[in-house]
């Protein structure tokens, strides 16, 4: 898939007149369910729209329309997306049957209910301050063969598809980052892990002021870093086990046998949803006041989610 459009209707007008129409109508369904001040955009080579996080992405394939909620959407419309093909994050529409319109409004509604409380980061409240040195990467990496692609509300430059740097100013410095700086040789002694225990493979590269930065060792760094893509050196992230019961959802299912039968009756997909509901909460009232909450739902059989999930 192409990754050089630069708004949506490059994307839409590079199709046939029909495929344009058939675009046009998703890209409206989806505007005008999603809130006013949603962006559009392009990400991953395909139209983007975000809110507070990735809305929501479509893209127009041979036989099918790719719609891409996230995981988390999948899951909570498993049972309503039986006639379609799907992967952990995507849904496959055949071109010869009807589209799920209903079934669309209800996913981007699930995600804006996901989204409204989470911030993403402000990588632009400082931009102002650091111009000189913005300008002085732009026209670097210029001389090299990486494409600009926006994810997490920056751009972000890419190789065969892999993240391999962005920038970003910030109150006390302008900081490069390498996605894979943790396999480089870093002969300067320059790169650090921004949070520890966290951070895998990225590592940064900061500066106080443009005069610091030395166009030829940036570029030689950046290339080490498209070299490491070319050699396959990537950490894989590790499979995470479901959490363990325990707290007062634990409690109160080994105190109450009904509940826990049907708690052991649910999918695992939907055990899962109300662990993290209730560990979630930071308050021993809130998870109380939760936990009171899904009971009956539980007994009932049915996810957190299923109020999404009605035909």
């Amino acid at each position: 898939m192409s990754t050089t459009f630069s708004s949506i209707d490059d994307y839409i007008n590079s199709f046939d007149s029909e495929t344009q129409e058939e675009l046009q109508k998703l890209r409206h369904l989806i505007r005008t369910t999603a809130p006013d001040d949603a962006k559009e955009t392009i990400n991953y080579g395909m139209p983007t729209y975000r809110w507070h996080g990735n809305l929501i992405h479509f893209a127009k394939f041979k036989n099918h329309i790719g719609i891409y909620p996230g995981p988390t959407a999948i899951e909570a419309f498993r049972e309503r997306l039986t006639a379609f093909k799907t992967s952990k994050g995507a849904i496959q529409i055949p071109l010869n049957v009807p589209f799920p319109k209903d079934l669309l409004i209800d996913i981007i509604q699930f995600n804006i209910l996901l989204l409204q409380d989470k911030k993403g980061p402000q990588w632009d409240n400082h931009r102002a301050a650091w111009r000189d040195c913005e300008e002085f990467m732009n026209q670097l990496i210029a001389k090299t063969n990486l494409k600009k692609e926006f994810k997490w509300g920056t751009d972000v430059y890419t190789y065969k598809g892999k993240n391999v740097i962005g920038w970003a100013g910030f109150k006390h410095f302008f900081s490069l980052w390498f996605y894979n700086g943790v396999f480089l040789e870093d002969k300067l002694q320059v790169l650090i892990t921004a949070s520890e225990g966290k951070t895998k493979a990225l590592r940064q590269w900061r500066f106080s002021s443009c005069d610091e930065m030395n166009a030829q060792h940036i570029l030689d760094y950046i290339q080490e870093s498209i070299q490491t893509i070319d050699d396959g050196k990537e950490i894989k992230p590790k499979r995470i086990a479901p959490p363990n019961l325990e707290g007062i959802l634990k409690e109160t299912l080994d105190d109450d046998k009904a509940l826990k039968m049907a708690f052991d009756r649910l999918t695992p997909g939907k055990r899962k949803e109300y662990q993290n509901y209730i560990s979630e909460a930071k308050q021993e009232k809130t998870k109380a006041t939760r936990l009171d909450k899904i009971k009956p739902l539980i007994l009932e059989g049915k996810g957190l989610h299923d109020k999404y999930k009605h035909s």
